[in-house]
């Protein structure tokens, strides 16, 4: 693959999974799009007085001389200089307005909306965190302690002949493109400590049963061995049981992927009491397949777990109940079989 088709992928799914951390409001925030940068316009005669003076910016906004989206956006622009220089171009040496570099993002990033950052300066990093770090992420803490200056290498925008980037990486994050944000803060941070808790993971690998994992899902530790159907087994919940799965997995109508209903990826509710018809034919299919395809116990309804199997393989002692477990999305059917469980086909 060409290095140009590459930047173009790496753009792509940059800008569709990437979400901007400016103050909500900002412009930077919205010429930033699932389509891609826009285009930007040049400053106006006003924006441009608010750049010259920066340190104004929060307090006419708290005034109400202004607004949010008055806010001039000075990155990635040959007239922005004057946000962080005090001349409009930049000449060396090298001058900014501030010595601390903090305070010059604050002019425009109101410090009450810190909340909104996705990562806080001013601290430390802890030795481990320094041995992980690239020499160019050490090198830029201030005074020892993490900036953002830190993550967001500003002087990517000072070279005019490096605008075109903004395409590929339009937050400039230092050491940049990445495929995902969190590629990023790997920089300094222990991937293995931030691996999600996944309670499928319900065996050891010298077979063991986690028994702690049941009660995620159970209020009390099922018996496997008595267990004839989810009658037989509590919940942490009486109702919604598919609100133990939301939790982890996004969720919307489905099936979709191909679904042509009638928006584009949107797919019917099935988390709804099945009709005495299907339901009858739920249970026909269940018995010539060998397998189960459990309704929620207090209400009836049709959740999660009736086509998916939450359990790891081994865990359920009756080969019916076990069908599907570590399968194909989990599915107690085969893909192109499973809607045949309820509907003719």
């Amino acid at each position: 693959m060409s290095r140009s088709w590459l930047q173009i992928l790496i753009a792509f799914l940059l800008l569709v999974s990437c979400t901007s951390v400016p103050k909500p409001g900002d412009q930077h925030a919205r010429e930033i799009s699932r389509d891609g940068p826009k285009k930007l316009l040049p400053l106006t005669s006003r924006q441009l007085e608010l750049l010259e003076n920066p340190e104004r910016i929060i307090g006419l906004l708290d005034e109400g001389a202004i607004t949010e989206e008055e806010i001039p956006n000075p990155h990635w622009r040959n007239q922005g200089c004057i946000a962080c220089h005090p001349q409009r171009k930049v000449v060396k040496p090298v001058t900014l307005r501030e010595a601390d570099p903090n305070h010059l993002c604050l002019n425009c990033h109101e410090q009450e909306l810190v909340e909104a950052f996705i990562h806080p300066t001013g601290m430390a990093p802890p030795d481990d965190f320094l041995q992980r770090m690239p020499d160019q992420f050490r090198s830029s803490l201030q005074d020892g302690n993490v900036a953002c200056t830190t993550c967001h290498d500003l002087s990517i925008q000072c070279d005019e002949e490096r605008f075109a980037e903004r395409k590929i990486n339009p937050f400039f994050f230092r050491g940049g493109p990445y495929l995902t944000r969190t590629r990023l803060c790997y920089n300094c941070h222990d991937p293995k400590m931030y691996e999600r808790y996944n309670p499928h993971d319900q065996i050891t690998d010298e077979g063991e049963l986690r028994s702690k994992q049941c009660f995620y899902c159970h209020n009390t530790y099922p018996d496997r061995s008595q267990a004839r159907s989810i009658d037989d087994v509590n919940f942490n919940l009486a109702e919604d049981l598919e609100k133990l799965c939301t939790g982890c997995h996004p969720w919307r109508p489905h099936p979709g992927g191909v679904w042509a209903g009638p928006k584009a990826g949107e797919g019917p509710d099935h988390l709804v009491l099945p009709p005495e018809k299907i339901k009858r034919r739920m249970e026909r299919v269940a018995r010539q397949q060998g397998i189960i395809l459990p309704l929620e116990p207090k209400t009836g309804r049709i959740f999660c777990a009736t086509c998916h199997n939450p359990h790891e393989r081994g865990i359920q002692y009756r080969p019916e109940a076990d069908k599907g477990a570590d399968g194909f999305k989990r599915l107690r059917r085969g893909a192109l079989e499973i809607c045949q469980n309820c509907h003719n086909m």
